[in-house]
């Protein structure tokens, strides 16, 4: 018997969970996979309470394809025969011969789905195994914690077999209801922030705010890197420059140096707001945490979300720094990062920041510029850039 992989099972996790509202769910996660296997001819098979996804393409592409998709909790690639029993034994066969005298142990695990199959799933595991066994497979038996596992699972049309599980990234699938606004520096803590937004379903647009000639091109174009990155999570990312020089320069010129990042921060806030309005936006997302640094304390968080529409995500409020490093290197953003080339808020940060701004001396700060016109000059001069997303890149894996 000769068998080949021609499809593959896309196991749910917290997806599974959701009830009534689990077939709406499962339509986000094929919207995020059919572009991805596009260039594998991969094909996605909605069944019950799981997707198929057929292809003849190799493993390891349909792995790396597969690697940034939310939702999965695992991808098993699995061998399809009938449901003779003959015809599963000589399939389990195929599959274990090559260990017979590897000296590892191994476990059979079946599963039933087809509750009209005329075997239980115990019945059908111990059949499968004293067959191997008469055959020649020299190993021993481990039920708790086995080398090789064999997966058994009768179908309503056909019987698989798999002998691993690739893990997935858990979470929810990406989808375009609802629009989160990112504001995306060129550091290592707001990719990160962003990447957890879309771990729990966000689709996200991205607000960087540059300053040339204080910020150099290439920190635009570190930011735009870091931009592709995020765009592989979600099948493309819309990215907003916004031209914030202007704006910057009056804070410096007439207002208290030590509430610059408090004010420029909650400009920035504003714009993004209008910038996404369009795009049903609903919160902004951040890579905050929580006393971190000057402009990070409650005080000043407090300040800064005064007066907004819409809630403030700040999903690393709880990480410590290398928590944030380790996720960063996780996703591939961290040597993007760390390149020497400083944004706005680093170039513009002064030398003794107020660390619990007071909201009635920031409103007499703000009163000494004009504040509407002084965004609407950033909204025109915003350029939107349609990042697309490389599929064919893996990030690193997850034990970094």
């Amino acid at each position: 018997m000769s068998l080949h992989i021609k499809s593959y099972v896309l196991r749910f996790g917290e997806l599974g969970l959701k009830g009534r509202n689990q077939d709406r769910f499962v339509d986000d996660l094929i919207k995020i996979v059919k572009p991805r296997v596009k260039h594998l001819d991969g094909k996605c098979e909605k069944r019950h309470k799981r997707v198929l996804l057929h292809t003849t393409a190799p493993p390891e592409q349909v792995r790396t394809a597969l690697s940034t998709v939310f939702g999965l909790a695992g991808i098993s690639p699995i061998y399809t025969v009938g449901h003779e029993l003959d015809d599963i034994k000589a399939a389990a066969w195929e599959l274990m011969k090559k260990y017979k005298d590897s000296g590892k142990t191994f476990a059979i695990r079946g599963r039933r789905p087809n509750k009209k199959y005329p075997m239980t799933s115990m019945d059908l595991q111990r059949e499968v195994a004293t067959f191997l066994l008469q055959q020649g497979l020299n190993l021993k038996v481990d039920l708790k914690n086995p080398d090789i596992e064999l997966g058994l699972s009768v179908e309503t049309r056909e019987t698989w077999l798999y002998l691993e599980t690739w893990p997935g990234l858990g979470g929810l699938p990406v989808c375009g209801r609802t629009t989160h606004g990112l504001l995306l520096s060129g550091g290592i803590d707001s990719p990160v922030a962003g990447n957890l937004i879309q771990k729990r379903g966000g689709r996200l647009e991205a607000v960087y705010f540059h300053t040339p000639p204080f910020t150099v091109e290439a920190a635009r174009e570190k930011v735009e890197d870091l931009a592709e990155v995020l765009a592989r999570y979600q099948n493309g990312l819309a990215l907003h420059v916004v031209n914030f020089t202007n704006l910057m320069k009056t804070l410096r010129a007439k207002c208290d140096e030590r509430y610059t990042v408090i004010l420029s921060r909650r400009f920035m806030m504003r714009v993004a707001v209008e910038l996404l309005k369009p795009c049903n936006g609903q919160s902004l997302v951040t890579g905050e945490s929580l006393g971190q640094v000057a402009s990070q304390t409650i005080e000043n968080i407090t300040a800064v979300n005064e007066g907004l529409p819409w809630p403030v995500l700040r999903p690393c409020i709880g990480m410590d720094k290398q928590e944030i490093i380790r996720h960063a290197r996780r996703i591939g953003t961290f040597d993007i990062s760390i390149q020497p080339f400083e944004d706005c808020c680093s170039l513009f940060s002064p030398k003794n920041p107020v660390t619990k701004a007071l909201l009635d001396i920031v409103h007499k700060e703000e009163a000494k510029i004009d504040a509407a016109a002084l965004i609407e000059e950033a909204l025109t001069q915003t350029e939107r850039i349609i990042v697309f997303a490389d599929y064919t890149q893996r990030p690193l894996p997850a034990d970094v």
